[in-house]
């Protein structure tokens, strides 16, 4: 896929005795079959990385920046060594920037050799990032570590990193050296490098170029040579001097979130799994109201084969919301596929620029005709796109599955008004040290935010009878059909304005008209439900933070695509981790983004 805005080309590789090569930068990746104690040499007691870890506070995060991912061997050679340190209170956060991935194979190969790093290799083989650019999490929770493969050029990596939002505690550089790739080791990376450096941040590489230490000097490091690994003489040690960039400290670990939808929950579920305390409030006395009551809710991607912030947002969103499903080991998720059908001329086209972006089949595959009729178990009238990773959830089991933790309390009652550390719940108010939106489109009356619109959708649900009962998958054309945990199908959904507290005659025919794209049987209604949706004009919702409280609304009719990134998202700025996006799509999701303009 060359040619798209959206993935990199890969690393072109030669295998030289076993060792990976590389075609462009003429080198080889690393020491021969000694990565790991080069890792271990250069890196790990380069930054005196033992020594500090055994001083962090408790709760402290720890974040690493590497530049120059590879074959991983440096992630793995440190959560290795994190791991056998034992660091039970605190969290790593490794970020890595990387401009042409090798292939899995290619990474596959390179660890089969280290065994020490087997049980660790295995996860990241597993969860390892498709290749397109942005910034991509792997979560090793039982470790306490977060790995970010953040795929891209270096320079505008480093510029997409925002230092009001992060700053980093070491520093690995580790590209081809500086005479055979002068990108990698420019004067704005050090820059860079520095911008995002608070005082006494460590930086170490194997190389001694004189380009090395004058690009540190010049940035306010002070460089020393020390002795090289192996038969390289020497190489280049660093700290931060300038007071700048102060790290913040967060060790305030009591959390209130306001909501519990498909966004709150998730919230919950991502800050409870780092080790906070959670209580979330909820109006509603039952979790099954509005859109968490249905039966079934479809998860899959919107793509575009544009650069633009909507597009990344929703291809990362699918990626990470698929590992998150497949991680909380419910049959809550079902992870069936989604078939999309191509259906008319707009979508033809659309559906022709994505498939020439990408021609690997790890997102989707062009399915005919009779292959989307054999993958669905229904006749469908057209081929399409068949998404396999994406599937349908039983919202109301997901809900409750995640709130089951003894750290998460959940307290029913209206909401009617909050502070930066306070809930106010009618006669009572409870105090926390942060507090987080997660509402639909009541969050008005708690926090004056601009942008947000309110859309009514009514779904059908319909007797399994004939050939429908056979749906396998949920197939999506104007409207959907999909499977349910129950004995119906699901059908919708319809998008109006209307304030119609009941279901309407009217919404249950416009969603059997739409259905007729997808099948001709005749059909027969047996019930309907209806739900709000909180919207914004440009699709994306609003996540970040205003009047220091955190905002996570406005997810539309997506919430169970956008939901789980977004909750990853706010519980890293809630504990100063490198976040999941970088500054370009912050800015666009930027919950003042409505009210700045107006």
């Amino acid at each position: 896929p060359h040619n798209s805005p959206l993935f990199l080309k890969e690393a072109e590789v030669d295998w030289i005795s076993e060792e990976p090569f590389s075609r462009t930068y003429k080198d080889l990746y690393f020491s021969k079959k000694k990565a790991t104690q080069e890792a271990e040499f250069v890196f790990i007691q380069g930054n005196d990385l033992q020594q500090r870890w055994s001083n962090l506070k408790k709760n402290e995060v720890f974040n690493i920046i590497e530049l120059g991912f590879g074959a991983g061997i440096n992630f793995l050679t440190t959560l290795k060594t994190w791991t056998e340190q034992k660091q039970t209170n605190n969290w790593l956060n490794y970020l890595s920037i990387e401009n042409q991935p090798l292939t899995l194979n290619d990474i596959e190969k390179t660890l089969k050799k280290y065994d020490e790093l087997g049980p660790y290799s295995a996860k990241l083989l597993n969860n390892y990032p498709i290749n397109c650019k942005g910034l991509q999490r792997i979560e090793f929770s039982k470790e306490k570590v977060s790995l970010t493969v953040f795929f891209g050029e270096v320079g505008s990596c480093l510029n997409d990193l925002d230092p009001e939002q992060v700053t980093f505690d070491a520093c690995f550089h580790d590209g081809f050296s500086p005479d055979k790739n002068q990108d990698m080791w420019s004067s704005e990376v050090f820059n860079s490098i520095a911008k995002l450096s608070s005082y006494k941040t460590t930086y170490s590489t194997f190389s001694s170029s004189k380009v090395v230490s004058e690009g540190l000097k010049a940035n306010g490091f002070k460089a020393e040579k020390a002795q090289g690994f192996g038969d390289k003489r020497h190489m280049t040690k660093a700290t931060f001097n300038l007071k700048q960039n102060q790290k913040t400290k967060f060790f305030k670990r009591n959390i209130a979130i306001i909501g519990a939808g498909i966004a709150g929950c998730s919230l919950a579920k991502k800050l409870n799994d780092k080790g906070y305390q959670v209580t979330i409030f909820e109006k509603n006395k039952s979790l099954d109201t509005g859109p968490s009551a249905y039966k079934a809710l479809v998860m899959y991607p919107r793509l575009s084969a544009f650069d633009t912030p909507y597009s990344l947002f929703c291809l990362h969103s699918y990626l990470y919301s698929t590992k998150f499903y497949d991680a909380l080991n419910t049959s809550y998720w079902n992870k069936t596929g989604v078939l999309l059908l191509d259906f008319n001329e707009t979508t033809h086209k659309r559906f022709l620029k994505i498939l020439n972006t990408r021609q690997d089949l790890k997102l989707f595959k062009k399915v005919t005709r009779d292959e989307a009729t054999e993958i669905s178990g229904i006749p469908v009238p057209y081929g399409g796109l068949f998404f396999k990773d994406a599937g349908w959830l039983n919202p109301n089991g997901i809900l409750k599955h995640m709130l089951n933790s003894p750290r998460i309390k959940l307290i029913t009652g209206e909401v009617t008004k909050i502070s930066k550390t306070k809930v106010f719940v009618e006669h009572k108010d409870y105090s926390f040290d942060h507090i987080c939106l997660c509402s639909s489109f009541e969050s008005n009356k708690l926090i004056n935010l601009k942008g947000i619109t309110k859309k009514r959708g009514q779904i059908t649900y319909l007797k399994k009878e004939l050939d429908i009962a056979n749906l396998k998958i949920p197939i999506c054309a104007q409207g959907y059909i999909s499977p349910t945990s129950e004995d119906v199908l699901i059908t919708g959904s319809t998008y109006s304005d209307s304030d119609n507290e009941d279901v309407t005659l009217e919404e249950n025919l416009e969603n059997i008209e739409r259905l007729k794209l997808i099948t001709d049987q005749k059909v027969k209604v047996v019930d309907s439900n209806f739900g709000y949706r909180s919207i914004t004009q440009d699709r994306l919702p609003l996540l970040g933070k205003s009047e220091d409280i955190f905002i996570n609304i406005s997810h539309g009719s997506r919430g169970t695509t956008s939901a789980p990134i977004s909750a990853q998202f706010i519980c890293d700025l809630i504990d100063g981790s490198p976040p999941v996006f970088g500054k370009r799509l912050i800015r666009s999701l930027n919950p003042e983004r409505f009210t700045k303009k107006s």
